[in-house]
């Protein structure tokens, strides 16, 4: 069985809050599954309304973007 790579985006920069979604997913991953755990360098630290949303958005595509360079299966 092939190894698959999933990437696993928090929408906001909190390096804390990744780690633990990482955590959260590599513990459920079947086996041979990499999980990437990321999350935007620029915009905002906690999503709390629209504007917070609108800004996350820019860095979740960026992070897609990064993933299928990185030849990510899903995001």
């Amino acid at each position: 069985m092939s190894s698959v790579r999933i990437q696993v985006i928090n929408p906001n920069t909190s390096l804390a809050m990744t780690e633990t979604i990482g955590a959260a997913a590599r513990a459920v991953a079947a086996p041979g599954t990499e999980i990437l755990a990321v999350c935007p360098s620029a915009g905002v630290p906690s999503i709390e309304g629209h504007f917070d949303e609108a800004i996350a958005a820019v860095g979740v595509l960026e992070q897609i973007k990064k993933g299928q360079e990185q030849g990510v299966e899903g995001t």
